[in-house]
């Protein structure tokens, strides 16, 4: 036997596929031995295809998935039924059809027979194809339509058919319908069909060959690509969540990492991969090099344009087609799954490595005669012992990873057949859960619609009474701030997957600092507990919560850390029991750990506590005993914040200095505010420091100095608003100290250079900086009263009184003119409240609430007889009902919701003012 011919790759591709089938469909259900989140939602979305529900060109939902596999799913789950095993099947199936496609393709590309047979038979044996061959996910499709667009361009092109091309086409734009990193299939196709498009003596064919084939891509591509026009968020999403950012691994750092995926460390995620196994073993590695090397030096013997376009596209493929892993640094890198596109061509260079090898061996040995038989016995037991290795690693080294079950989700898998089996009715069924509403329990448990979610075990609710079940899987379990559970929860479950808990009536909860604060009557905060912490840690704090009503929109808690100066160090937007799920009567114990800034000064700090709505950033209203506005948040007493140990590294500020002040105080940089500001407005400097010894006084001093170096001091001040001064330092210490000094009324149009000195104890000064430059525009100030049509004279707080105003009809509705004049500098920022009430005397027909001139002139910047006119557009509703709307206005202190008393001109008091009505006729 001097050749392979047909019937032996009949039998050897027979023997090969019953192998790869045996590997695909063995415990098919099992293994993977959890149905992952992202699998589950495979599933949903294929089993809504599968029975019509929808049909769509690209699904945005689960962050953007292309939909070719989900309509094969689909088809499958309407013929075999919904289910995990319909999921896998179908992307069995198209593994399959891989590797039997994986042959053809060799074949096209003018490779011989060995190598094709080669490639095939590592291609089914493969633990990177094998593992995504028994995942439900729609990557594994991309490989399959890859390696039918090559073989039928490949034979188009060969033997100039026409059909071939337009088919090459069909299966070219199916290819975007595989998975993202098929968008840069193109890009490795432009540059193997180089040699075709640069063939001088027949470049109107090919020119022709290949206007084909992009037409009818184009065809296919166009409902995908209309879609992206219309839907351009569509097309980014993913790509900006995986992609580089800066403070990640640079692009080439990242394509040399992902280049050691080959040979020597491989993908480091246990869903992927048996932990850092790479593709191939060093001896299939060095083949695959040696394959590489053989390819590139094929160039000079071949001399058909399409034989020089089969070996670019197998030299290109490790290069390009491993980038959608090299550059998604901000994920796990390398992976597996987005350097799918790899396959097949990646098969074809250690095939042709072997290929030579084995030839070389027979010319060596003069065993030429012998090749092809030899060849067949080889293959034959390589063969055999991929397969044996492949399921050893399969089977028994991957599925026995301590961490396949809890990542894969088994243990979500676990709690859904358990709700299967119980008898949930009268109860009501709380589900700890890494997500909220996770797809796992929502295909696998009929019971899905009847559990509520605790994402994240951060909230632990009680029902107004009646009986409940808890279930606490261990990916999601109890948490240590709740244990030990109260006595009435009765451990009816307990094993390596969860834990369950039924409760027969609610105990009762005395929170530690009880309190009475009304959200919106949608929810009460009745109680919380506090402790203090330092900088650099977590506080914890525990929100008690009875729930009065369900919100029409969702709201997402909020926890501020706050100084008395208004600075935020910190915030939780915590997504602990989704209002979506409220019922009236419900206690929610809510844990949120605060995280205190690195930095933080030691002091006495405010912790901030409200709810609002992540859309619109509107706030749930704090309403006082006879329902009116008290604020938007509440403050929990004042807590404490202690030094903590500088952190390593320590971070670094926008502007980096690292000067020594004197020994043991190192000014580390700083950061500004605006540099843009108008009289009245605050300077904003973050100056960031490191002391390593015990510090003597010292003082810190900005000074503006105009071009020609006139200045002026702008203020002196220590640490944290003169309550921190250095000699009271524990040390050693990494402090964040904010200033914030306002811009005098009297400094002049331009731009100034702003300068730190710091001073000592004597009054010298040991240090000068020249921080940057700001621009400061005067602001314009009128102090003259103008014309009114009706005066009030009303005043508000001792502080700001209203003159009069200003009401005139105009297109849209009323424009009102409010006149105010400062009798004094306003000590906060008050907000103005316009409200136009019903002529039943109710509030409101219409209303707004802002600070003065539409957010900003606030109240602060004011000085002492400055007038002010203040003007809103009153739109009332169309559907408004003929009759008198009365206008009221007044200023009220935003935090709080407290209205400054008003002195109305007759001496009347009252806490607001007012207006002529608005008559609608």
């Amino acid at each position: 036997m001097d050749r392979i011919t047909r019937h032996h790759v009949l039998a050897f591709m027979l023997a090969c596929l019953l192998i790869a089938a045996a590997l695909r469909f063995h415990m098919l259900s099992e293994l993977p031995p959890g149905l992952h989140y992202d699998e589950a939602a495979n599933a949903i979305l294929s089993a809504e295809i599968g029975r019509g529900v929808s049909l769509p060109i690209f699904i945005e939902s689960y962050t953007g998935k292309e939909v070719l596999f989900f309509y094969l799913a689909g088809g499958l789950m309407r013929l075999v039924g919904e289910s995990v095993f319909a999921l896998r099947l179908t992307a069995a199936f198209v593994g399959m059809m891989t590797v039997a496609a994986t042959y053809r393709l060799g074949r096209e590309l003018g490779l011989s027979r060995q190598v094709a047979l080669l490639a095939a038979m590592l291609m089914a044996m493969s633990f990177w194809h094998l593992l995504f061959s028994r995942l439900g996910f729609r990557a594994i499709s991309q490989p399959l339509l890859q390696a039918l667009t090559i073989a039928a361009l490949f034979r188009g092109v060969r033997r100039e058919k026409w059909w071939w091309l337009v088919v090459g086409g069909v299966f070219l734009g199916l290819t975007a319908y595989t998975y993202l990193a098929a968008r840069l299939f193109p890009v490795l196709l432009f540059g193997a069909w180089l040699p075709l498009l640069l063939n001088r003596k027949q470049w109107q064919l090919r020119w022709s060959q290949l206007a084909v084939t992009a037409v009818i891509a184009f065809i296919v591509l166009s409902p995908l690509l209309y879609y992206f026009v219309n839907h351009p968020d569509a097309f980014w999403v993913r790509i900006s969540q995986v992609g580089t950012r800066a403070e990640g691994m640079t692009p080439w750092q990242g394509f040399l990492r992902s280049m050691q995926m080959f040979f020597l460390h491989g993908d480091p995620y246990v869903r992927f991969n048996v932990p850092e196994r790479p593709l191939f073993s060093l001896l299939w590695g060095a083949l695959m090099v040696g394959g590489w090397v053989v390819t590139l030096v094929s160039w000079r013997r071949v001399k058909a344009d399409w034989e020089r376009s089969a070996l670019i596209l197998l030299l290109l493929t490790p290069i390009i087609m491993i980038l959608p892993t090299a550059l998604a640094t901000n994920e796990i890198l390398p992976s597996n799954l987005r350097a799918v596109g790899m396959m097949p061509f990646l098969f074809f260079l250690p095939a042709q490595g072997l290929e030579r090898l084995l030839a070389g061996m027979a010319t060596r040995y003069h065993r030429r005669e012998r090749l092809a038989r030899g060849f067949l016995a080889v293959a034959g037991v390589l063969m055999l012992v991929e397969a044996f290795s492949t399921a050893q690693t399969y089977f028994r080294e991957w599925r026995n990873e301590p961490n396949l079950f809890y990542e894969t989700d088994g243990d979500l898998t676990a709690v859904a057949e358990f709700l299967n089996h119980q008898d949930l009715s009268g109860q009501t069924v709380y589900v700890a859960a890494r997500y909220y509403q996770p797809p796992t329990i929502a295909f696998l448990s009929s019971a899905y619609h009847d559990v509520k979610w605790l994402p994240e075990s951060k909230a632990l609710v009680l029902p107004e009474s009646g009986p409940a079940l808890y279930i606490f899987p261990q990916s999601s379990p109890v948490p240590d701030w709740a244990t030990p559970l109260p006595e009435n929860f009765k451990l009816i479950e307990a094993n390596d997957s969860f834990t369950a808990y039924a409760l027969n009536s609610p105990p009762e909860i005395i929170p530690p600092n009880p309190l009475s604060v009304n959200f919106g009557y949608a929810a009460a905060l009745v109680g919380y507990e506090l402790a203090e912490a330092a900088a650099g840690d977590t506080m914890p704090v525990t929100l008690y919560w009875r729930i009065g009503s369900q919100p029409d929109v969702e709201y997402t808690h909020f926890v501020h850390l706050e100084d008395k100066w208004d600075t935020r160090w910190s915030q939780v937007n915590a997504f602990a029991y989704p209002t979506a799920q409220w019922e009236p009567g419900e206690l929610v114990i809510q844990r949120v750990d605060l995280p205190v800034a690195v930095g933080a000064p030691p002091g006495f700090y405010q912790v901030r506590v409200g709810l609002f709505n992540e859309e619109t950033g509107n706030r749930l209203p704090v309403l006082d005993e006879n329902g009116r506005y008290a604020g938007d948040s509440i403050f929990l007493k004042n807590t404490s914040v202690h030094p903590g140990t500088p952190p390593e590294p320590l971070p670094e500020p926008a502007h980096v200095l690292h000067d020594d002040i004197r020994p043991g105080l190192e000014l580390l940089g700083y950061q500004w505010g605006h540099t843009e500001l108008s009289t009245g407005e605050t300077l904003a400097v973050s100056l960031w420091w490191l002391a390593t010894a015990q510090q003597k006084s010292l003082k810190t001093r900005l000074e503006l100095y105009k071009r020609d170096n006139t200045g002026r001091i702008l203020g002196t001040t220590q640490p944290n608003h003169n309550t921190y001064p250095f000699e009271s330092w524990e040390t050693p210490q990494f402090l964040i100290d904010h200033l914030s000094l306002p811009i005098p009324d009297n400094v002049e149009d331009g731009e100034y250079r702003v300068q730190l000195q710091l001073f000592d104890s004597s009054d010298n000064s040991i240090y000068k900086k020249d921080l940057g430059w700001i621009t400061v525009t005067q602001t314009e100030r009128n102090y003259d009263v103008p014309d009114m049509e009706t005066a009030v004279h009303s005043t508000l707080g001792n502080e700001i009184e209203l003159l009069g105003y200003n009401l005139s009809p105009n297109a849209d509705g009323h424009v009102l003119d409010l006149i105010w004049q400062a009798h004094t500098t306003p000590t906060t920022d008050y907000t103005v409240f316009v409200h136009t009430l019903h002529p039943d005397g109710s509030c409101c027909a219409w209303q707004q609430d802002t600070m003065p001139r539409q957010n900003t002139y606030p109240t602060s910047r004011w000085l002492p007889d400055e007038v002010i006119i203040d003007s809103y557009q009153i739109t009332l509703p169309d559907e408004a009902e003929p009759g008198e709307y009365l206008l009221e206005v007044g200023l009220y202190i935003a935090e709080n919701g407290t209205r400054l008393q008003v002195q109305e001109s007759n001496g009347k008091t009252n806490d607001v003012v007012y207006l002529e009505p608005i008559t609608l006729k």
